[in-house]
């Protein structure tokens, strides 16, 4: 079954701006302005109530809303009082039933007559969009009336359920009585699954629940409004869809609505083009309704799933731009008003209420993380839809062909249609008048400004010419009232009577009367051929007019038979081009399977590879960790044994030192002793030979050796001796004379109560052979470092040479030192 909507205006190519290609393009402006019309934008304004007095905005008069700067930006020079026209402005106190009987009611007249709408509701965060598209239950909003005044207009009207079934390709489709049947049991059954799992969950529901639906509340008060003037010989039935368009994605609130869980996570969803060049968003939800309650449900339920978060502006603060489309379908009733006729198109309106959500600042807001990309998508979106406008308007003003980017946003792309001429469109404009939302409201005031100066092409709906009388519907009810009213009262044969309300056509009124008289033949006569001429015209008048739709019919049937052809010829490429991508993508299923299966083992030499790795790194980790704990063990048992040496080394060096020591001084007692013996048998000639060697020497005798100069006087008188130096014979050869210098010392007491003689200037000769090669007892590499296994010796003779080399300084090699 096709479907009707209106057609798009035709885009004419640019063509070069030479005077007879600009007369000819103003003609044709004109030939489409006088055939279809052109409609501006209407754009209106609401403002928001609010308890400060603080405000920047103010009514002049219906039409007019002048915008005043802060005082602190008045006194600077910076701002200055603006003043902004609309189709119409809004007073802070006006109610929602104003608003929508002068904006959406006329959109809604439009939708049961065959028409499109679409109506945006754009303002700043937090200046009331959402209230002025939802409104309460008690004073409903634009979205809550217009379900109201729909199912009040068509009334009885409605087609039973699941007669028409959406198509997915932004149609649809008449189905056949048993199917629609068939359906309409399993939606039965359904419901009352629905239903009963409601009452087992929520035995006892609260009254004043929060999350509770707002359709289904005692206290909603409902729109009484009606559409007058609808074609009561068609049915009418009403569909509703329900999207969002987040972060530039679009989704479907309706999602798997129907049943007892509703799933959270949403699929997106993408824009295609229909037959018509139609945007429609491919795989939604389309939910057949039959009442406003019902329709609000869905309408709650959708709401739930919306993208809404708290900020410094707005408690609930909408993320997302939600879509809320009512779609009316109308069939024609057959010759009897009784059934649909299947033989005509359907004819399919749409009105599409849009809440934008509202541009904002991060710094005012006080968003982070998620809410700052949100907001910059929030934003970005309705900067495209300004760019598309002002590039409308350009193109308008100044007879330019530039193209519009409906494409870098979803919103302007899904809505492209309209602005071409595909339906009426109309803004509502909200404004917060605080002064602080003074900066937030110039922008949305300009943006205004430039929608209003956008025309739309107005739309024409082309009415199908179907040869029926009117009143089929209104005749067959009166019929059959009679027929029940004559069967009860006992008129059996009435239920024999079948109504047939076809058309009788007739020649003339009913013949005349053809008796003949003597006084009246001439009279009869003269009616009879009145008749007959009146009857003659008649039929030529009838013969003429069956010509001409003769002539028109046979037109049509000619246009019929090369639109047929060129729809078989067109058939058959879309199915050569539907074949080829039928292969195409059978190819790609399987490049795509090969791919998977590539990808998954990929995936697994992944996880392999780094569950190796992960272990290496622990293994290395702990190998790590027990070198290092190793080596604090070998450093602490190297410290202790090197400790334990040098103990022992100290000990051994104070013994050795000890023995030593005393070694020097006996050895010093003994040179002294000998020195005093030849001192004494050289001055007295040979008196003190006699004097025993081994004699003790005291302090004062030690001194006294070790200073000549001082001696004690002999018998004989003072010794000759020479300041300088003295010499001796040597006692085992007399020819060898030796030389005698005195030596310096000084007699120290002992700790045992004795004492010792320090000399002063001792030389010690010492000898060494050039060519011996020195063993200190210490094993050593091919390097010169001491192996490891001879540590311990190293380090003992190190320390014996440090102790060592200031006590006995080395003489240089085979140098001697004389005493």
């Amino acid at each position: 079954m096709k479907s009707v909507r209106t057609p798009m205006r035709p885009r004419v190519p640019p063509k070069p701006n030479t005077l007879e290609h600009l007369q000819q393009n103003s003609e044709q402006n004109n030939n489409v302005k006088n055939a279809g019309g052109q409609d501006p934008v209407d754009v209106y304004c609401r403002i928001r109530p609010v308890d400060s007095l603080e405000t920047c905005v103010s009514v002049v008069d219906s039409t007019t809303l002048k915008i005043s700067p802060p005082n602190s930006i008045g006194r600077s020079g910076c701002g200055r009082e603006q003043q902004y026209r609309f189709k119409e402005v809004f007073g802070p106190q006006t109610g929602q039933k104003e608003i929508f009987d002068k904006v959406a009611k006329p959109l809604v007249a439009d939708l049961l007559n065959g028409k499109n709408g679409l109506l945006f509701a754009y303002g700043v965060t937090g200046s009331g969009k959402t209230h002025t598209m939802q409104g309460s239950a008690k004073d409903g909003g634009i979205v809550r009336r217009t379900l109201d005044v729909i199912f009040n207009s068509i009334g009885e009207w409605q087609s039973q359920r699941y007669m028409l079934k959406p198509d997915h390709l932004n149609g649809f489709e008449i189905q056949a009585d048993a199917d629609a049947s068939s359906d309409r049991r399993q939606f039965d059954a359904a419901s009352n699954i629905q239903k009963a799992f409601s009452k087992f969950k929520n035995p006892r529901p609260k009254r004043n629940a929060s999350n509770s639906s707002s359709s289904s509340s005692s206290d909603r008060v409902p729109e009484t409004t009606v559409i007058d003037g609808l074609n009561e010989d068609n049915v009418y039935g009403v569909f509703i869809t329900y999207l969002e368009a987040y972060n530039n994605y679009i989704y479907d609130l309706l999602e798997n609505i129907s049943g007892v869980n509703m799933t959270k996570s949403l699929q997106t969803k993408i824009l295609r083009e229909d037959g018509q060049r139609n945007m429609y968003v491919f795989g939604c939800n389309e939910v057949e309704v039959k009442s406003p309650e019902e329709a609000l449900e869905l309408l709650s339920k959708g709401q739930k799933r919306r993208k809404v978060a708290h900020t410094s502006l707005n408690a609930e603060s909408s993320r997302s731009h939600s879509i809320f489309t009512i779609r009316v379908v109308q069939c024609p009733l057959d010759e009897q008003g009784e059934d649909v006729l299947t033989t005509v198109p359907l004819r399919i309106s749409q009105l599409s209420l849009v809440d934008l959500a509202g541009s904002e600042r991060t710094s005012r807001t006080g968003a982070a993380g998620l809410r700052i990309k949100e907001a910059g998508n929030i934003n970005n979106t309705l900067m495209m839809l300004r760019t598309c406008i002002e590039v409308l308007r350009d193109n308008q003003l100044n007879n330019a062909n530039r193209m519009v980017p409906y494409r870098d946003s979803k919103i302007t792309h899904y809505f492209k249609n309209y602005f071409d001429g595909e339906g009426k469109v109309k803004m509502v404009i909200c404004v917060n008048p605080l002064t602080s939302d003074y900066d937030e409201t110039l922008p949305v005031m300009k943006f205004a400004e430039l929608a209003s100066e956008v025309q739309v092409q107005r739309s024409v709906v082309r009415n199908e010419v179907i040869a029926l009388p009117p009143g089929r519907r209104r005749a067959n009810f009166l019929f059959r009232e009679v027929r029940r009213n004559m069967i009860n009262e006992g008129f059996d044969k009435a239920k024999e009577l079948d109504i047939d309300i076809s058309p009788v056509y007739t020649l003339s009124p009913a013949w005349p009367d053809t008796s003949l008289s003597d006084d009246t033949w001439l009279e009869t006569l003269a009616k009879l051929k009145n008749f007959l001429k009146r009857r003659i015209a008649t039929r030529e008048t009838l013969l003429q007019q069956t010509r001409v739709k003769v002539d028109s019919v046979s037109e049509r049937v000619a246009t019929a038979e090369a639109e047929n052809l060129m729809l078989r010829q067109s058939n058959s490429s879309l199915n050569a081009l539907r074949a080829a991508e039928e292969r195409k993508l059978k190819e790609y299923e399987a490049l795509l399977l090969n791919a998977e299966a590539v990808n998954e083992s990929l995936f697994n030499n992944y996880n392999t590879l780094v569950e190796d790795y992960n272990q290496a790194v622990e293994e290395r980790a702990l190998a790590q960790n027990q070198g290092q704990l190793e080596k604090m063990r070998i450093k602490a048992k190297l410290t202790n044994k090197l400790e334990m040496h040098k103990e022992k080394i100290d000990k051994e060096f104070k013994n050795r030192l000890k023995e030593h020591q005393t070694k020097m001084v006996l050895t010093q007692v003994r040179a002294l002793q000998q020195l005093a013996q030849g001192h004494s048998s050289s001055s007295s000639g040979g008196s003190l030979a006699a004097t025993p060697v081994n004699r003790p020497i005291t302090r004062q005798s030690a001194r006294t050796v070790a200073h000549p100069s001082s001696a004690v006087p002999s018998l004989a008188g003072p010794a000759v001796s020479n300041p300088r130096h003295r010499r001796s014979f040597s006692q085992g050869n007399v020819n060898v004379v030796l030389d005698h210098r005195p030596l310096k010392g000084d007699v120290l007491p002992t700790t045992g109560g004795g004492s010792q003689v320090v000399f002063q200037d001792v030389e010690i000769l010492r000898q060494r052979d050039p060519l011996a090669v020195p063993n200190s007892g210490v094993k050593r590499n091919s390097d010169g470092t001491p192996a490891t296994g001879s540590l311990d010796a190293a380090l003992q003779h190190e320390r014996w040479k440090a102790l060592a080399s200031p006590a006995t300084p080395r003489a240089p090699a085979n140098k001697r030192t004389r005493l």
